[in-house]
């Protein structure tokens, strides 16, 4: 079985630079792969706006963030890039590669 990172090391050795299509549902992320594409992104203002319907603010939480990448994860196969402010605690998640933001 491949891992997600396993999965995005091949793709960028396949594809260098490898496109990332955002994807803040799983529906979105079924869509991308479908059309092709070899991994997604997801953003903490994709969360916000696409599951809080507000704007990115700093309002949504890490369990906000981790409900969408576990539907994401749950019905696509494709490796899954998360934003994030806490990288500490992604490391049993299933993403694939985490992008860490700074918080000033």
């Amino acid at each position: 079985m491949h891992t997600p990172g396993a999965i995005f090391r091949a793709a960028l050795q396949a594809e260098s630079p490898v496109q990332i299509i955002g994807a803040i549902s799983a529906n979105q992320a079924l869509l991308a792969q479908r059309a092709g594409y070899r991994a997604i992104y997801l953003s903490g203002g994709g969360v916000a706006a696409g599951s809080l319907g507000m704007a990115d603010l700093g309002v949504n939480t890490l369990d906000d963030v981790l409900t969408d990448v576990r539907r994401i994860t749950d019905v696509c196969a494709l490796p899954l890039t998360v934003d994030t402010r806490t990288p500490r605690r992604w490391a049993s998640t299933p993403s694939c590669a985490i992008v860490a933001e700074g918080s000033g």
